[in-house]
């Protein structure tokens, strides 16, 4: 069930041409940033800025493959850290997810709905994103004092999610991906990540949903489009 790498392809090769510039780097990890437990609140009056405000994109998105990813294990910046960003901009946390490949696609489907659960149980000090989960938005509010206090970055907030998807069975390999990066194509990035979304849909649709009248279906150009998936349909009938 490999319906997003494409998608993975093609977003590698936008990060490419970032990395050409020689502004992409690895990201350190430097330990684990606390957890606060919960959503938490971020004023206006005590943010230092907002990613995905003030008229710009804040966007994420995750991708699945059985295929082995390019990259090792860890975290990615492409762009500005946190704590060189003095207003606020446009930003994507990208994640790619290897699962065993030797899972059949119900199983797989399963995996992606217990990955997806993650961003709801991750809550950074000083870090406040604001999930919906109706579409990629993703704006994210970061405290004044904790970035200035604590010397916050994406290595420390990646490396977050790192540990939860490594506690996931099936799990291989994970590359958490964040771009800060002015140049980067931001609403192409918007573009991707809604065809990800329309296939996670129709995926809910064939494991969940007992209609399988594709005349009435509002998903039926997602499975027309997509190699595999009006397949994997009726091959779940």
């Amino acid at each position: 069930m490999n319906f997003f790498d494409g998608m993975i392809r093609e977003i590698r090769g936008q990060l490419n041409q970032l990395a050409a510039a020689d502004d992409a780097r690895l990201a350190e990890l430097p330990g684990t940033w606390r957890d606060v437990g919960e959503h938490h609140m971020i004023l206006g009056s005590e943010m230092a800025y907002e990613l995905g405000g003030r008229g710009t994109l804040g966007l994420s998105g995750c991708f699945y493959t059985t295929q082995p990813l390019l990259a090792p294990h860890g975290v990615y910046l492409y762009g500005s850290d946190l704590a060189q960003i003095t207003e606020s901009r446009s930003y994507v946390r990208i994640v790619f997810v290897q699962l065993q490949g030797d899972m059949d696609e119900e199983a797989l489907y399963r995996k992606f709905r217990e990955i997806d659960y993650v961003r709801y149980h991750i809550h950074p000090e000083g870090y406040m994103a604001r999930i919906s989960p109706v579409s990629q938005r993703e704006p994210v509010r970061i405290s004044k004092r904790v970035l200035t206090d604590k010397k916050m970055s994406f290595a420390a907030i990646g490396q977050m999610y790192l540990e939860r998807y490594q506690k996931i069975s099936d799990v291989m390999n994970v590359n958490v991906i964040f771009v800060t990066h002015r140049d980067f194509d931001y609403p192409a990035m918007e573009r991707t990540l809604g065809r990800a979304e329309r296939i996670t849909q129709s995926l809910n649709h064939i494991f969940t949903d007992f209609n399988m009248d594709c005349d009435t279906c509002s998903l039926k150009t997602v499975c027309d489009e997509v190699e595999g998936l009006r397949e994997l349909h009726f091959g779940h009938v």
